[in-house]
């Protein structure tokens, strides 16, 4: 590493980021056992992966049974940025000394981990550690939002079951439960969305979200046919496939017309197949697909164009076409480094995409994903030094900025705009 590139990485970390995505729970956000830290999706299935049966993490047995099983699969991800980050939250949060974590070690953190947790607003001291101000949160649509910590936290309306999962009665039950209206017509659909995008803005809400399987088209609805579905789904049959879709295109769009009408970002994860491997342990299941198009959302963008659309995507095929959408549409926003796509090697290949075709003050540059605060950490300084490598060899030391431009760049992609964007 270069001089040049150590003293921008050291102001890059110095950066006090926003987080606008996570899956944090608001109601227990830091790590209480190791488990909360080793049962993180990335570390079950990637040993689930390497060999260990998926039955060894059954929620069923026992918290040291389950470490235990894990501790002694865990030198096989020993390669991976996975196990880094790992690493680098158990050094830096709860003082762990020894290079590696195994069999022989792993009570000596467990204890840490422990009576960490017990400190009252730990959660607080992480994130004042991590650098990070606020933290968003994915939060079901019938969740209540009264006893979050909205000085640090910012709640997020995730619309997945309104849009694919209307059909289920149990969803149904919860809208009207939430919102008292009884879902009999599209119109009912459209004031029982408000009623939750107000409820939501009430209480510090950033923006509305989604994740979208890569075949998803948001064209214009036909409501006439959305109103039929939803008549066939009251009386309990089953919808084709055309049916579907009619339902699904329709509650989306009315999202998005909600977030117009409440002057809220629709935050877009497209990409994802869900259950591809039904075998695999929990949250180990998905995959990504590179068919599909960003075409299929120019329709969208230009039917809202007040609405900022932040998108991440999977593939990393679909990389360039985010780029170039987001050259050409204002309301398209490149948004962080989603799921398989976030490591090193795949965001420094986008990074460097983004920064040299897109205008700075439209980039998000990282969120977490994470599922407790511990991993804010390790997953934004990853991001932070990568940032500093390309702003330092890419753009510094060829002149095409300054080291003082540089770092107001870094600034505006894990700070400014996500806070302009959200109005956080």
């Amino acid at each position: 590493m270069s001089d040049l590139e150590t003293r921008l990485v050291a102001e890059i970390l110095g950066i006090r980021a926003i987080d606008c995505h996570s899956h944090v729970p608001a109601e227990s956000p830091h790590a209480l056992s190791l488990l909360d830290l080793l049962g993180y999706h990335y570390y079950t299935e990637l040993a689930h992966s390497a060999g260990m049966p998926a039955e060894a993490v059954d929620p069923a047995k026992g918290e040291a049974e389950q470490i235990g099983e894990m501790v002694t699969r865990i030198e096989t991800l020993s390669n991976t940025v996975q196990y880094s980050w790992l690493m680098e939250a158990a050094r830096e949060l709860f003082a762990f000394r020894p290079e590696r974590l195994g069999p022989k070690n792993w009570q000596q953190l467990a204890a840490v981990v422990a009576e960490s947790g017990k400190q009252p607003n730990r959660y607080r001291v992480v994130l004042d550690k991590s650098n990070l101000e606020k933290v968003f949160l994915t939060n079901r649509f019938d969740e209540d939002l009264s006893g979050i910590d909205r000085e640090v936290f910012v709640p997020c309306l995730r619309t997945d079951d309104l849009v694919f999962q209307l059909a289920d009665p149990d969803v149904r039950h919860r809208l009207a439960v939430k919102t008292g209206v009884e879902i009999g017509s599209t119109d009912d659909l459209r004031d029982a969305v408000r009623w939750l995008m107000r409820y939501f803005v009430q209480h510090g809400a950033g923006s509305a979200a989604i994740s979208l399987p890569p075949d998803f088209v948001p064209s214009a609805p036909d409501e006439a046919a959305a109103g039929k579905a939803l008549a066939r789904v009251l009386k309990g049959k089953e919808l084709s496939a055309d049916e579907a879709t009619a339902l699904a295109v329709f509650t989306f769009d009315v999202i998005a017309a909600t977030c117009k009408q409440f002057r809220k970002p629709f935050q877009l994860m497209i990409g994802v197949l869900r259950n591809v491997y039904p075998a695999g342990v929990a949250g180990g299941r998905d995959l990504l697909s590179k068919q599909g198009s960003l075409m299929a959302y120019a329709g969208l963008f230009r039917r809202y164009p007040e609405v900022d659309f932040t998108v991440s995507v999977l593939s990393m095929a679909w990389e360039h076409e985010l780029a170039t959408f987001a050259w050409i549409f204002p309301n398209c926003k490149p948004s962080g480094h989603w799921w398989y796509a976030n490591i090193p090697a795949h965001i420094e290949y986008a990074l460097r995409a983004r920064l040299e075709a897109v205008p700075k003050v439209k980039l998000i540059g990282y969120y977490s994903d994470m599922y407790k605060v511990e991993f804010g950490l390790p997953k934004f300084n990853m991001y932070r030094r990568l940032l500093g490598r390309v702003l330092a060899r890419e753009f510094v030391e060829t002149g095409r900025m300054t080291e003082a431009q540089a770092v107001d760049t870094a600034r505006l992609l894990l700070r400014e705009n996500p806070k302009r964007i959200f109005n956080v």
